[in-house]
């Protein structure tokens, strides 16, 4: 009988130590889930206390990562680096060590701009707590005579980035790259001289210029083929015609939210090739030069969990001066009908893909 109350007495024990055990984890789970919470509404003292208390009910890599963040978004670059040297110690998995070690090069080069000390403070974030939390009752440590010991404390920092902003579903971004494939038709030069009908494409990089107002910048160059001539009068032969215009265009957004209204108008450097002219290794030469200009409406549909995947449909013209650059040892533009200027309107097709790095815009790192 004795045996079984003690048999009872021990399985009682271990259930209860296993039991408290989970419960401590579960604990920790949901303060770490709380400490995310209060990261994304900035406050990040109150997010700090959840994830210290996380760490000291299980000592979780992950939960020492997320006091890292949250110390560093306080400016307490000291302890924020020893709360991720200590993540680190707990054999992080590979993705998370990659974390650690990224958000550690962070902490260093802002400590080092800013000129703040990185020594520890009392026991840090490594121990779960800080040098105000050294001793049970919140206050600080004693010497003999009853008078509190002075903790060394580093500066405190400026964060330069929010590690964990989310970039919010909505028509912003820093900087683009894209391509558009357009066609349509127009003239350049004598009437007849070349080809009426034309298509090429465009490869653009935009550049938000200001945010708020939806107007940024375009720089791009795009390559246009104009179909053969019919005109035998300038040449022995008709011609067809290629120019490569390199541009610069400022540009403003209308938006409703996912459909955007884009009116551009910009300058181009217009370089021209009539077919045949060949460098000595048969590659097409571009030896006439103009002034060009471009304007263009656009409509534009953006997806994806930040509206970074954009399609477009545009309506645009490019409009040409007279060529005032040609080879001194060549044929003259006049004999290829380029001595006078002209246009072509397009119809296009587009995708651009939108970016928030490198100047902060984007989510740096996420929590675990």
């Amino acid at each position: 009988m004795n045996r079984l109350a003690l048999g009872l007495a021990l399985s009682s024990s271990l259930f209860a130590t296993y039991a408290h055990a989970e419960t401590q984890a579960e604990i920790a789970t949901a303060e770490n889930e709380e400490g995310k919470s209060l990261m994304f509404a900035g406050n990040f003292k109150g997010a700090s206390d959840k994830f210290r208390s996380a760490a000291v009910r299980a000592r979780e890599a992950k939960y020492y990562f997320n006091l890292c963040t949250s110390l560093y978004q306080q400016g307490l670059f000291g302890e924020a680096l020893t709360a991720c040297a200590t993540g680190d110690d707990l054999s992080p998995e590979p993705k998370l060590k990659e974390k650690i070690q990224k958000t550690q090069e962070k902490i260093r080069s802002d400590a080092a701009m800013q000129h703040i000390d990185l020594a520890p403070t009392g026991a840090g974030g490594a121990a779960g707590q800080t040098s105000q939390d050294a001793q049970p009752n919140g206050q600080l440590p004693q010497n003999s005579g009853g008078a509190p010991v002075s903790q060394p404390q580093s500066a405190v920092g400026h964060p330069t980035q929010n590690l964990t902003a989310v970039v919010k579903p909505e028509q912003s971004y820093v900087w683009t790259l894209g391509i558009d494939l357009f066609a349509g038709g127009g003239r350049i030069g004598q009437s007849g001289a070349f080809g009426q009908a034309s298509g090429g494409f465009r490869l653009k990089g935009d550049y938000m210029v200001s945010p708020a107002a939806k107007f940024g910048l375009q720089g791009y160059f795009q390559v246009t083929h104009f179909g053969q001539g019919n005109m035998d009068a300038l040449t022995t032969t008709s011609n067809t015609l290629d120019v490569l215009d390199i541009g610069l265009a400022a540009y403003k957004h209308i938006c409703a939210k996912s459909l955007c209204l884009t009116p551009l108008a910009g300058i181009e450097y217009s370089l021209m090739s009539p077919a045949n002219q060949n460098d000595g290794a048969g590659s097409q030469v571009f030896n006439y030069a103009a002034a060009g200009a471009r304007v263009e409406v656009a409509l534009s549909y953006a997806f994806g969990n930040h509206l970074e995947h954009v399609i477009s449909a545009e309506l645009g013209a490019n409009f040409y001066t007279a060529v005032f650059s040609q080879p001194q040892d060549g044929t003259s533009a006049a004999n290829y009908g380029l001595d006078t200027g002209g246009g072509a309107g397009y119809l296009g097709l587009g995708y651009t893909y939108r970016f928030n790095t490198p100047f902060g815009s984007a989510q740096f790192m996420s929590l675990e």
